[in-house]
């Protein structure tokens, strides 16, 4: 009898709490942010200062001017590794367990996003280059993205059917962030297919995306959120 009792109450029979089986998501939290500011510091470390017994007389002005590409392609990867940073955080927000499915995705994505190093060097290098080349560089810069939008809306994905987001949370909202999150992987294929037919065409579909997902992405969640709880009510009264 005392057994079943202290079963039923969520103890052993010595006293001792049950072992938690579903562990909190801060480590994972933790480490991804180590990993996503790692990554904005070695972006950095393209830009090299032009040296004096480099220029033959050139002026320093122009020398700075030709790393243009480096300047861009800089800019757009600190922008994107910003943007999902941002999004990761916020998709945490809502994630109060892990599992091992969870952590896995979440690797995933970084092995996708801390290779843009790499991607952005070459992106910048062959920016000027001939149009092979620069198709070439285009394309894995974008495969790099492309990856890591199909792992960022998996890790939303599992946590919502493995039930592992809080149950607290508002589900219109939750509704809304799956509509927006499960476009990454279209809207970046998209990109993907664009580096293929006009390279410069990509860039500028990145740059939609960053202004989207940093500006006017929010409100729309916000906007469907609110539409959606609206629907609801009404098909309660009805």
């Amino acid at each position: 009898m005392d057994q079943r009792r202290t079963a039923a109450s969520g103890f052993h029979s010595d006293g001792i709490p049950p072992f938690e089986e579903t562990p909190s998501p801060a480590r994972l939290e933790g480490f991804s942010d180590g990993v996503f500011a790692i990554i904005i510091t070695l972006l950095v470390l393209d830009i090299r200062v032009p040296r004096e017994a480099t220029l033959h007389g050139e002026p320093l002005g122009a020398a700075l001017l030709k790393q243009w590409p480096v300047y861009v392609a800089y800019v757009l990867s600190f922008l994107q590794v910003g943007v999902v940073w941002a999004n990761h955080h916020t998709m945490f927000h809502h994630i109060r367990r892990s599992d091992h499915v969870l952590l896995v995705c979440n690797l995933l994505l970084l092995l996708c996003v801390a290779v843009l190093p790499f991607t952005t060097a070459l992106l910048a290098e062959y920016a000027r280059a001939g149009e092979a080349e620069l198709r070439l560089a285009a394309l894995i810069y974008s495969a790099a993205l492309a990856g890591a939008g199909i792992f960022f809306s998996a890790i939303w994905q599992h946590a919502l059917r493995a039930g592992l987001v809080d149950a607290r949370a508002d589900p219109h909202r939750l509704h809304a962030l799956g509509w927006h999150w499960e476009l990454v992987p279209l809207f970046y294929g998209v990109a993907f297919g664009l580096a293929y037919v006009a390279p410069y065409l990509s860039v500028g579909m990145y740059m939609l995306l960053l202004f989207y997902y940093a500006l006017p992405g929010p409100s729309v969640v916000r906007w469907m959120r609110v539409r959606r709880a609206r629907r609801v009510r009404q098909a309660a009264k009805t």
